[in-house]
């Protein structure tokens, strides 16, 4: 299917002021999630061949998924009441076309790291690559840098 990948959201800065407003963690965990998904798909615009790997926009895997969405059941009434999503609800596949979610549950694994999120792009590309895109994975801190100043716009900054 030609058009398998997750496709531009327009809105999608607007959907990760509301889900770090929700959650927390301010322009940092703004930043992060956003740079995550720059890093990992340029923002949704690159094709996504995969089927069983990396769901959404912030590639997120199953192993991972079933993780945080048991550990992040403490927040489940916060956020079916202010962003309007049940979370014991979501698959791992729904990650796949819904980028609300994939920024969602992307948000959700950072904050099981008890590190606080760096302050500049540099601690924050070596910070994903520990914790997110692990020893294992193929990203490197330079990729995630050059990735965000290509696809993240400076004219969405976070305002709490």
């Amino acid at each position: 299917m030609k058009n398998a990948n997750y496709g531009w959201t327009e809105n999608i800065y607007d959907q990760a002021k509301a889900v770090v407003d929700c959650l927390g963690g301010g322009e940092n965990a703004y930043n992060l999630i956003l740079e995550t998904s720059a890093s990992e798909t340029a923002l949704g615009t690159i094709y996504d061949g995969t089927i069983y790997a990396g769901m959404g926009i912030c590639q997120f895997d199953k192993l991972p998924f079933k993780r945080i969405k048991a550990k992040s059941m403490r927040f489940r009434a916060k956020i079916k009441k202010e962003l309007g999503i049940d979370i014991k609800l979501v698959t791992w596949e729904h990650l796949r076309y819904d980028s609300f979610m994939s920024l969602l549950f992307c948000r959700l694994y950072y904050m099981a790291i008890r590190k606080p999120i760096p302050t500049t792009l540099e601690g924050r590309a070596k910070y994903w690559k520990k914790y997110y895109n692990s020893y294992l994975g193929k990203g490197t801190p330079k990729h995630y840098k050059k990735m965000v100043s290509k696809f993240v716009n400076d004219k969405h900054k976070y305002l709490a």
